[in-house]
């Protein structure tokens, strides 16, 4: 008998994923994809309740995620894993960067190209913030220069400070999946002699000094930690920070502005925006 797989749609606000991602990472679930504000887990069929519907629902809502069910259907084992790379394509950033699956990668010709291969981790370029991260990182990258990468995904903006010209990255992450894939993607892109890699939580994390700092994150996690990346940063050091929505754009900045630091450009796609703030 072919294996089923039972995959449990929910609605939930893109700014809440992450949370929401440790949730369901307490049940037995074999993948989770994440939408424009939709998640879908995937259970093997032997491995799910009919309680799950609510009890992940209810967990969610514990602890502040506004989730809410959409359906659970079963599907036939199926070559998941063919039907999941056709549909993955390059990510054109600009006309000098590109961020590529590996499997595509000899179709593709730019100055700086990012082969980066997803596994769960956020960090493919399809979504609006990471573009707008690697934007504003090719203007603020400077050669030789030190930067850290905070909750690192994928690693695509880790190598593309190295494929920039810094000269050491130190990149974490406090997900043990998004460290196996970034693993993997640096020695893809030939960075592992620059880039440092460690699974870490942000609050138990003492950053080493540096001159850039790349946050793609969300407000609660910008918002509480704002002296600890200025802290790190060297004088005239960079903060560029996405994963905000532009209704929160003035929350997330304010503790910035208060320590004196200066916002030096913005970048908008959709609703989403990304900042560049320097210390003084």
């Amino acid at each position: 008998m072919p294996r089923r797989y039972v995959l449990f749609s929910m609605s939930i606000p893109e700014e809440e994923s992450d949370l929401a991602m440790g949730v369901l990472s307490l049940y037995p679930i074999t993948g989770v994809e994440l939408k424009t504000d939709m998640a879908i887990a995937c259970f093997d069929q032997v491995d799910w309740s009919e309680g799950f519907e609510s009890a992940i629902i209810t967990d969610l809502r514990a602890i502040g995620v506004h989730a809410n069910y959409v359906k659970a259907t079963v599907e036939e084992d199926q070559n998941w894993n063919a039907e999941w790379e056709s549909s993955i394509n390059p990510i054109v950033v600009n006309e000098n960067i590109v961020i590529v699956p590996e499997w595509k990668s000899n179709a593709v010709s730019a100055p700086i190209k990012l082969i980066i291969s997803p596994k769960m981790s956020f960090g493919t370029g399809h979504h609006s913030t990471t573009r707008m991260m690697c934007r504003l990182m090719e203007r603020y990258v400077r050669t030789s220069s030190t930067w850290v990468d905070v909750g690192t995904g994928t690693g695509v903006l880790a190598i593309l400070a190295a494929k920039l010209g810094a000269a050491n990255v130190y990149a974490f992450d406090n997900d043990e999946w998004s460290i196996l894939n970034a693993k993997e993607n640096i020695e893809r892109n030939g960075c592992q002699e620059i880039i440092q890699l460690e699974q870490k939580e942000l609050g138990h994390s003492v950053l080493p000094k540096c001159d850039g700092i790349a946050a793609n994150l969300y407000r609660h996690l910008v918002i509480p930690f704002a002296n600890t990346f200025i802290q790190a940063l060297n004088s005239y050091g960079v903060i560029i920070v996405s994963g905000i929505l532009s209704y929160d754009f003035e929350d997330v900045i304010k503790p910035f502005v208060d320590s004196k630091c200066t916002i030096e450009e913005k970048l908008t796609e959709g609703e989403w925006c990304a900042v560049a703030i320097v210390r003084p």
